[in-house]
């Protein structure tokens, strides 16, 4: 989905939503809503949803099925990584216009590029490339090493690897 459809998305899902809903979207989805990054993604992880996102099924199964997405479109799979994020990433939040019952915000880049470094795949490579995080962004994603050696102490060190690598990159 690209940025267009993905709004036209939420704004579907925030009209058929008949109480208030907030949302809080994470990964390359927030860097695409906020006009951070310029592709397509599969899906919108959702970090934290009142109610909670099973509350909604039959509403994001309807937009699925209106604009042609896949059923998972709108998930919560990446809740189980919330340990990942700083404690304070609430502090940095965008909120973005309300859609109807809607109420979005996504992750500040920073918390996103702590998000990606840890995860390293490939593509979340690709997505900190094009995103080209200045130096304090990536003195943040440094500072959360110790915090995340505690969850994870081997990708935490390997975070600290590609950190390292990825500075060597843009010299």
């Amino acid at each position: 989905m690209a940025g267009d459809k993905l709004n036209r998305a939420l704004n579907a899902l925030g009209s058929r939503r008949n109480t208030r809903t907030e949302i809080i979207i994470g990964g390359a989805a927030a860097m695409i809503l906020s006009g951070e990054l310029a592709r397509t993604t599969s899906d919108c992880d959702v970090i934290f949803s009142d109610p909670e996102i099973g509350q909604m099924q039959e509403d994001i199964r309807s937009v699925a099925d209106s604009l042609n997405l896949t059923a998972g479109w709108l998930n919560g799979s990446v809740q189980s990584y919330l340990d990942i994020l700083p404690p304070d990433y609430r502090t940095r939040l965008k909120t973005l216009p309300t859609q109807g019952n809607l109420r979005i915000s996504v992750l500040h880049r920073q918390d996103v590029l702590v998000m990606k470094f840890f995860a390293g795949r490939v593509r979340d490579m690709a997505d900190i490339a094009a995103l080209r995080p200045t130096e304090s962004e990536l003195d943040f994603v440094r500072s959360e090493i110790p915090r995340l050696e505690r969850l994870d102490a081997a990708r935490a060190t390997r975070l600290g690897s590609m950190l390292d690598e990825f500075r060597g990159r843009k010299r």
